[in-house]
């Protein structure tokens, strides 16, 4: 570890830890503040607005703050890839942590951690998929190889063969390392060009915008649930009740949810002429 890690750990180590209490009344002076932006967005100027928007700007520092250790303790589980650190991690985890405050709803009773590690685990997923790899992989198969990573470095089993076999793949190595016999040649030599072309790119463009066009018949929490079960949020399919969780609802009335959201998405398609299957 190095030292501006060492110094950042000890940092967050020192901000004293929120209670229930503590994060309901942060999360109400949040959402007050998110009030009062807005009707100063609508014109209104006051300085009982300004100075709603001030506290829940504080609160909202405050919050993310004594979650520090949270990023953290997601992050660690992480294996480090070639060219990124733990501080890399834990920056773009909290980002995520950052958008779990925001979203937040205080009324459902649950605890903040168990909402925020979705979010955490979503940002580092991602970024890992961005940044650490040279090759990418579906998000869905990215974010199966990364737990299976994750076991193994843990002392669970080694990896099977694909998975062994992706892992080299996504891993990064010089292409000036010589390869053959004689070592007369580079790896650069023989890679083909297997970039995707024009006409790959522009049909992967209209796939996406299609799946969001058909998804924004829904409201917000049945999208939200849809993309968890089906892993179009972090590359991860969750079971109904690892969504519920984070939604504070019951395994049954998930189901339900995502079999209304379902139908609701194939009616649309079905409206747009669009093959839903």
């Amino acid at each position: 570890m190095d030292d501006s890690t060492g110094h950042y750990l000890n940092a967050i180590g020192l901000v004293p830890l929120l209670t229930k209490e503590d994060e309901v009344q942060l999360s109400k002076t949040i959402e007050q503040g998110r009030h009062a932006q807005a009707e100063m967005d609508a014109g209104k100027r006051s300085p009982r607005l300004k100075a709603q928007v001030r506290e829940a700007d504080r609160a909202k520092e405050r919050f993310i703050r004594a979650n520090l250790r949270l990023v953290v303790s997601v992050a660690k589980k992480y294996p480090l890839p070639t060219g990124m650190e733990l501080l890399d991690l834990i920056q773009e985890g909290n980002l995520g942590l950052d958008r779990a405050v925001d979203k937040f709803d205080w009324r459902k009773g649950f605890k903040f951690s168990t909402y925020a590690t979705f979010w955490i685990r979503q940002s580092i997923g991602r970024a890992l998929d961005q940044k650490a790899n040279l090759i990418r992989l579906p998000g869905e198969r990215a974010a199966s190889l990364r737990a299976a990573v994750r076991q193994a470095s843990g002392g669970g089993e080694e990896l099977d063969t694909e998975n062994a076999f992706l892992h080299r793949l996504t891993s990064p190595t010089s292409l000036n390392t010589t390869v053959g016999d004689d070592n007369s040649s580079e790896l650069l030599d023989l890679q083909p060009d297997t970039s995707a072309s024009p006409e790959d790119l522009m049909l992967a463009v209209d796939q996406m915008d299609t799946l969001s066009e058909l998804l924004d018949v829904l409201d917000e929490r049945a999208r939200f649930a849809l993309e968890m079960r089906f892993g179009l949020v972090d590359g991860q399919k969750h079971s109904y009740r690892e969504i519920g969780e984070v939604l504070d609802l019951t395994s049954e009335a998930i189901r339900r949810m995502i079999g209304r959201s379902l139908d609701m998405v194939r009616d649309q398609a079905e409206l747009l002429d669009i093959d839903a299957a």
